[in-house]
């Protein structure tokens, strides 16, 4: 066409013949060259690293903020709920009457203190008891007994005055003697009757005097401070013969025959189980897995399990224990669930921490199957 310029455009497929440097890489020239492997394995392992570390701590906290929720979960101790014994006050070891290992039951005395001080006040005390009885009956003896005589000495001579009375009466009516010498003797007589009423009297007020004074009076009431003193030091003796509070076994004893030990120091562990059990700490939401019976796997801190079963009641407690607690447990109270190994343990060391994972079935799987 005039005045119009065309072009036209055609595509062309170029194929080029490969040369031998792309078939035979390693070869130039007809040298063989050995070149050194490709890195790019390293930098895939070095990222794969990186992302590790980047994930494992999100990773980790996920595991730890979901394990309560897919798991029933309880801390808890392995124990045999053994008692400490303490000494109650100072003193020395007299004597130890049970062994380690030995059943003893409830009362029966496990050892005996002995104090010397408390033994010398007892002494004293007693000492100076028995010196007021002492003196006090002699003294109260010899009044009664000097009383005692008075009234004999008024009986005789109220006797004698009744022989003359009756000589002077016989003498009146014979005429011998005047109406007044009798009058006289009758007067006589008179003042030894009264005599020997009054002597009478004062025994009987002397008597009751003293029994006033045993009872009420001064004497009366030292008596009573010693005795109540020696009454306080008494049961602090007592307290001294170290009992059983229950039926128990000797698991350990800490003291020896002979030691001085002081107030509150430890003597001996009554256990009140043979075998050691599982205390664990529920918390009160799940309360359906503590039904006799129900298994759970227990956990120790060496990283060992071993099988457990309920079979005593649960009981619900204030709080939980201090050394089982984090700092945000506060003292919300929990579910005490014993449980008893279903094999011997390999430890027996009392209160080592466990961790108690109950048995329980999941809901998705029940719906899946």
């Amino acid at each position: 066409m005039v005045g119009i310029k065309t072009r036209k455009e055609v595509l062309v497929k170029v194929k080029y013949q490969p040369s031998p440097k792309a078939e035979k890489p390693t070869f130039e020239k007809g040298v063989d060259v050995e070149y050194a492997k490709a890195k790019r394995g390293g930098f895939r392992g070095r990222w794969y690293m990186l992302l590790l570390l980047v994930t494992a701590p999100v990773i980790l906290m996920l595991w730890l903020l979901s394990r309560p929720y897919l798991f029933v979960l309880a801390p808890g101790i392995v124990t045999t709920e053994p008692l400490e014994v303490r000494a109650p006050q100072r003193g020395k070891i007299s004597e130890i009457l049970v062994s380690q290992g030995m059943y003893v039951r409830e009362n029966e005395t496990l050892l005996i203190l002995e104090d010397t001080l408390l033994e010398a006040q007892i002494t004293e005390l007693k000492r100076q008891r028995e010196i007021l009885d002492t003196s006090l009956d002699d003294e109260q003896q010899d009044i009664l007994r000097q009383l005692q005589q008075r009234i004999g000495v008024a009986k005789d001579g109220l006797n004698r005055q009744e022989e003359l009375l009756r000589n002077f009466q016989d003498f009146e009516r014979r005429g011998l003697i005047p109406v007044s010498d009798t009058v006289a003797i009758i007067q006589y007589h008179t003042a030894a009757k009264m005599a020997l009423e009054q002597a009478k009297t004062d025994s009987l007020k002397e008597q009751y005097d003293q029994l006033v004074e045993q009872q009420s009076g001064s004497i009366a009431q030292l008596r009573q401070s010693i005795d109540l003193e020696l009454v306080k030091l008494y049961s602090l003796q007592s307290a001294l013969q170290i009992q059983a509070p229950f039926n128990a076994k000797v698991a350990d004893i800490q003291v020896q025959a002979g030691e001085v030990v002081g107030q509150e120091l430890p003597l001996m562990w009554l256990s009140g189980r043979d075998n050691p059990v599982v205390i664990a700490y529920l918390e009160p939401k799940h309360l359906e897995f503590v039904a006799i019976g129900q298994n759970a796997t227990v956990k120790l801190p060496t990283g060992d399990t071993f099988r457990a079963q309920i079979n005593e009641p649960t009981e619900l407690v204030g709080k939980l224990p201090s050394y089982l607690s984090g700092p945000f447990d506060g003292e919300k109270p929990v579910l005490k669930v014993t449980l008893t190994p279903k094999k011997s343990l390999s430890t027996s060391i009392e209160g080592i921490p466990v961790e108690v994972s109950f048995d329980h079935s999941w809901p998705w799987l029940d719906l899946i199957n």
